[in-house]
């Protein structure tokens, strides 16, 4: 196993101490998401689907990407409920 595989498997296991889940480029996205990765100067922010392999940083060397939310829909079933109001009551 790789150093990238088992920094992966540990960091989505919440090892390091905290419970953000990071992946190093060129590995296979798990859990579809929005990611962050960042160095000094800049964040990009990108959505990945299960199976995408995680990209290197815009300079091209390798970084981290961590989840910014577990899944793309924080609703249990996936759908966008939007908020109902009888009418007249605004």
């Amino acid at each position: 196993m790789s150093e990238n595989q088992i920094q992966q498997e540990s960091l989505a296991a919440g090892g390091g101490g905290n419970s953000t889940t990071g992946y190093a480029s060129g590995t296979t996205c798990t859990i579809s998401g929005t990611y962050r990765a960042s160095n000094k100067y800049m964040d990009i922010i990108m959505a990945f689907c299960e199976g995408e392999i995680f990209l290197p940083f815009v300079d091209g060397k390798k970084t981290t990407w961590y989840a910014l939310t577990p899944t793309l829909s924080t609703n249990q079933n996936g759908e966008f409920k939007s908020v109902k109001v009888a009418p007249g009551t605004i």
